[in-house]
């Protein structure tokens, strides 16, 4: 319910802009973050403030090798949205933003040991059996924040980079297995939570290019 209020709210405030503003008030950007490849488009709500809308990331990746313990097959997914204020302080390009991001990046992988091969999972080896885990933001929407910086060239295209962070609030994780004993799956879960409890915020670093109409 909270996740389409957000969204709703977006989409409100996005059709009022475009109501409310010309084209001569409306940009749009793309570029590389650390999410992934990302698009933008923003529109000037006051002289000192925008409203910017960014789609980033990639639908799943996926990556397959063959390891001695067994094939392993790992799986990124990145695509999320975020929805920002952007803040002017001085007539140049420092802005300063605020907003929420929405979606949660998803990092998995499959260890399959057959006939003749082992796999560690927890404290036991294990053959003949698989292995999944993955680990994804601990809330799908998040506070975000980002301080950038524009430097124009030509009449209307614009050098964008900007860096934050995204502040999830922890990490999910999930380990499901076949084959294998419940104790030790449990243990394999407590044992990446420690080595991935103590990350609370994603770093968020963009850059890129925009167009004003």
């Amino acid at each position: 319910m909270t996740r389409q209020i957000a969204l709703n709210a977006l989409f409100l405030l996005a059709a009022t802009g475009a109501q409310a503003q010309s084209v001569e008030d409306l940009s749009t950007g793309f570029g590389l973050s650390t999410l992934g490849l990302y698009g933008s488009a923003s529109y000037e709500a006051m002289p000192q403030l925008r409203a910017r809308g960014v789609v980033v990331g990639l639908p799943t990746l996926t990556h397959t090798e063959e390891e001695d313990e067994g094939d392993m097959t790992v799986e990124l997914a990145t695509l999320g949205l975020a929805a920002l204020a952007d803040y002017y302080p001085t007539a140049g390009g420092l802005r300063l933003s605020g907003g929420l991001y929405l979606g949660k990046p998803d990092l998995s992988f499959d260890l399959v040991a057959g006939p003749g091969e082992t796999i560690e999972v927890g404290d036991s080896e294990y053959s003949d059996a698989s292995l999944h885990a993955s680990a994804s933001f601990g809330r799908p929407i998040s506070p975000m924040v980002a301080v950038g910086y524009e430097t124009r060239f030509g009449e209307r295209w614009a050098f964008d980079a900007e860096i934050g962070a995204i502040m999830f609030g922890g990490i999910d994780i999930d380990v499901e297995g076949e084959n294998i004993e419940m104790d030790d799956l449990q243990e394999e879960a407590a044992q990446i939570e420690d080595d991935l409890g103590f990350i609370k915020a994603y770093p968020w670093i963009a850059i890129g290019v925009s167009y004003a109409f």
